[in-house]
């Protein structure tokens, strides 16, 4: 079978060992990269765990336990075979898929939810992996210059 592209990076076997799960927005996955790179000193490469809403499935082992136990799985498969030490969970601002959790006619603060839910999950990381460490950010629009973005310690 013949190639259709030729990467121009060499291959490397080691295995990173930070992961970060987001969600899958592709406005924000260069920023999600650069964060990794610039500020997490994640290396050139990272594991990533991208599914629409980032953590939120892991914070629906009660509501939805198929969803729950789908994420969990993989996110174990990948801990023990890459030798995970750090998991990083970043939420992001304007999230369609928190959009479109909204229940009837009531409004919820979408930031305030993806924070509870980026604590609740960070626990049950914890929980899940005790060895690893675990931190949670928020990705935001910058308020003085909308086309920058921001990451804030939850």
């Amino acid at each position: 079978m013949a190639g259709v592209y030729q990467s121009t990076l060499p291959w490397d076997p080691s295995r990173p060992h930070t992961a970060i799960i987001t969600c899958v927005d592709g406005r924000w996955y260069a920023h999600f990269q650069e964060f990794a790179r610039a500020h997490l000193n994640a290396g050139p490469r990272t594991d990533f765990l991208a599914v629409p809403g980032g953590i939120e499935p892991l914070t629906l082992v009660d509501l939805m336990p198929k969803d729950f136990n789908f994420f969990r799985r993989r996110l174990e498969a990948l801990v023990e075979s890459h030798g995970t030490r750090r998991i990083v969970a970043i939420a992001h601002q304007d999230c369609a898929w928190y959009k479109a959790r909204k229940l009837g006619p009531i409004t919820l603060d979408l930031r305030e939810q993806q924070i509870r839910d980026l604590r609740r999950a960070a626990a049950r990381l914890h929980e899940m992996f005790p060895g690893v460490t675990v931190e949670t950010y928020f990705a935001r629009l910058g308020e003085t210059q909308p086309e920058s973005v921001l990451f804030d310690l939850v």
